[in-house]
């Protein structure tokens, strides 16, 4: 006799940061009151700001309060601890920790997101950073982000795998511009039965090297074929860890959001009242 297989885990999806997402919000809102608004249609944000700056705890707080207790915040690890020429001391993750401590005390926080930049490589020194992260990070679910391809490449990716697997740490699936040498594949896997996480940053090879968050890299319109390959990922990853994050950061123009809401659909899980958003801008790549 058989058991019945597990049911599978909760999807959550949202976007990666919630002030500047064109087209989505009611004219006139006030920036106080984005986030409220935000909650009623997605289950999961980034906190994107914590990345520059530490955040005070009762800014952390207050979010928490105008959100529905169901809602998480996904904290995108200070800068000085992923970007940096030098490891940072202890003091630095310990400042960090105590800076979103309200979440965690509440059970809002879902999980820690290092996103590495392209240097750091695939090295025995950040072998030995990831197991010191895994360390100094215990007690909250951490999230690695690789930009660098010698992490992912054919012969690494199932030993990258393991190694973040042996640490606890989630592996972020990346979804970007598949530049040979220079970005990393979105290859599929969950590496912490606790949580499986999905960043959506598009596939804006032409704009890929003109800047940061402000500029045109993330510009995409998701096109309805590559949101279902996505939902038939999502569906397995959901199979094999207890919650699903998937986040879009295609923001440069209000694409992540109507793509959020367009794959909710997908996956059966979109709001009830989903708001009225513009029209769909041309795609930058057609359907084949």
């Amino acid at each position: 006799m058989t058991g019945r297989a597990a049911p599978p885990g909760k999807i959550r999806i949202g976007i990666s940061s919630w002030g500047s997402l064109p087209g989505f919000y009611p004219s006139g809102i006030k920036a106080a009151d984005k986030l409220r608004w935000f909650a009623r249609f997605f289950g999961v944000v980034e906190v994107n700001v914590s990345f520059y700056r530490l955040v005070p705890p009762r800014t952390y707080g207050g979010w928490a309060d105008i959100t529905p207790d169901e809602f998480l915040f996904d904290v995108k690890a200070f800068s000085e601890l992923t970007h940096f020429r030098e490891p940072p001391p202890d003091e630095t993750f310990a400042a960090f920790r105590d800076s979103y401590a309200p979440l965690r005390e509440r059970g809002r926080l879902g999980g820690v997101l290092l996103q590495f930049p392209p240097r750091f490589a695939n090295s025995l020194a950040s072998h030995a950073y990831l197991r010191r992260v895994a360390k100094l990070m215990d007690g909250d679910l951490s999230i690695v982000e690789f930009r660098n391809h010698t992490w992912l490449a054919p012969d690494r990716a199932e030993r990258t795998f393991g190694l973040l697997e042996d640490l606890g740490l989630t592996y972020a699936v990346a979804d970007e511009p598949q530049i040979p040498n220079d970005t990393v594949p979105p290859l599929p896997a969950v590496t912490n039965p606790a949580l499986a996480y999905v960043r959506l940053h598009g596939r804006n090879a032409a704009a890929w090297y003109r800047g940061g968050s402000g500029g045109t890299r993330y510009e995409y319109d998701y096109p309805p074929s590559e949101l279902q390959e996505w939902a038939a990922t999502i569906r397995d990853l959901a199979h094999q860890a207890a919650e699903v994050h998937v986040l879009f950061n295609n923001n440069a123009k209000g694409d992540g959001a109507r793509n959020a809401l367009s794959l909710a659909s997908l996956l059966g899980i979109a709001p009830d009242d989903p708001p009225d958003l513009p029209a769909e801008q041309r795609r930058l790549f057609e359907d084949g």
